[in-house]
């Protein structure tokens, strides 16, 4: 039996896939097409998972920003190495990417925090991130003292919110096929470039 299926090309740079699948995704996934589950592993050798935004990527890695006193900050802190993964429903495709986490520059992180919204930003400085909220009414009672702190002013960026770069050294393509056998296609980087070999579903 011959099969004839569109198959994930081997021959690419894995950045410039990663930027076609995405920029379909964008087209049509619905909500939060940059949305990744951030893989990290604790001090205490546990792995937690949760969902962020993917804000930027380009041939050096892919960016995300959080609380580096949070959960997944501590944890990066601990062991750099972290994976991404994104499942987009509507394409029918998913990318895995493994690779090493690192802060980036006070300056980037600065320019990205004071694109964001005001409120935003009150809420950046109005949580401790993963820390235990007795009475939710604690948190809205920062923000409003933030809030009225800084009513003529701009708000400053914390030290502890940072931007995050992932450089990665795997990146897995996955799009969804018939009865299962889904093609799959593994790029590991080498101090040559990018090795490809398509998986077993």
């Amino acid at each position: 039996m011959l099969y004839n299926e569109n198959l994930i090309p081997l021959d690419v740079n894995p950045l410039d896939l990663f930027k076609n699948w995405f920029e379909l995704a964008s087209k049509y996934e619905i909500i939060h097409p940059n949305a990744m589950t951030l893989s990290t592993v604790s001090e205490n050798n546990k792995p937690s998972s949760r969902i962020v935004l993917l804000k930027s990527y380009d041939k050096n890695g892919f960016v995300f920003y959080s609380n580096s006193n949070s959960k997944k900050g501590k944890s990066i802190t601990y062991n750099s190495f972290v994976s991404l993964n994104f499942y987009w429903k509507t394409l029918k495709k998913q990318i895995r990417i493994d690779g090493s986490a690192e802060m980036i520059s006070s300056k980037e992180s600065d320019e990205y925090y004071n694109s964001r919204p005001l409120e935003s930003r009150i809420g950046a400085l109005a949580s401790d991130q993963s820390e235990i909220l007795s009475n939710r009414s604690i948190l809205m009672k920062r923000v409003d003292e933030i809030r009225n702190k800084y009513l003529n002013s701009s708000i400053p960026r914390p030290s502890y919110w940072n931007g995050y770069l992932v450089k990665p050294n795997i990146i897995e393509f996955w799009e969804e096929k018939s009865n299962r056998l889904h093609d799959r296609v593994e790029f590991s980087k080498t101090q040559k470039g990018w090795v490809s070999n398509r998986l077993f579903p």
